[in-house]
């Protein structure tokens, strides 16, 4: 982009900058060849920015920001701030850097924003909620739709927890009487079969029978003709 009339350069200077200053950096925004660092223009904030040669890379010129005051350290830092516009051009994603006008209407842009939040709040605000408050007749058939639900409920859950007594109550009888006592007198007939050498299961009492070959249905057809 080209630099070397007065008219373009003064879309991307303050109007507020002083005289001075203003012919200042319209003559440091002139590309001379012998030139090194070119003015590229100026934020809301007064800060400027600049490009300058880079003797690495011949074809792509290096964008800095020179901060307003010229001093910038730990302790002004959070002082100053870098318009999104500006950032874009300073990491190479815009060609074209961004206007005082364009700089303007995005401000008014973001208090429109703004404005128009606050209204819709308001409105939300009046609108009011769409959950009613129940009336009274409401109320009561609601408290007495709890009370019967309590009531059944109850009733289910008593009658659920002498089920569970119950069968607690028949499964300790029935281990204790399966368990301890039929357990122990069946491993005490076991140990007396083991001892006299018998079998002590069904198993080992087990004695295969005879086989005795039958004639097929074709052995009888020849036998009968």
């Amino acid at each position: 982009m080209s630099y070397q009339t007065s008219t373009s350069i003064s879309r991307y200077i303050l109007p507020s900058t002083k005289p001075f200053k203003r012919l200042w950096l319209r003559w440091r925004a002139i590309r001379f060849p012998w030139r090194k660092r070119y003015f590229i223009g100026m934020d809301l904030e007064g800060n400027t920015f600049w490009e300058f040669r880079d003797r690495l890379v011949a074809y792509r010129p290096r964008r800095i920001m020179d901060f307003r005051g010229g001093v910038h350290n730990l302790v002004n830092y959070s002082e100053f701030k870098v318009d999104p516009q500006w950032h874009q051009w300073l990491r190479a994603t815009r060609v074209e850097p961004p206007s005082i006008q364009e700089l303007q209407d995005e401000v008014t842009r973001q208090k429109i924003m703004v404005e128009r939040a606050r209204l819709a709040d308001e409105r939300w605000a009046k609108a009011g909620t769409l959950l009613k408050k129940p009336s009274e007749k409401e109320v009561r058939k609601l408290e007495a739709s709890a009370r019967a639900t309590e009531a059944s409920d109850g009733s289910l859950i008593g009658k659920i927890q002498e089920m569970e007594r119950q069968k607690e109550r028949v499964v300790e009888k029935v281990g204790r009487e399966t368990t301890v006592q039929d357990m122990e007198e069946r491993l005490k007939v076991e140990r007396e079969k083991r001892e006299k050498g018998r079998p002590s299961g069904p198993s080992e009492e087990f004695q295969p029978a005879a086989w005795t070959p039958q004639a097929g249905e074709r052995a009888e057809k020849q036998n009968a003709s």
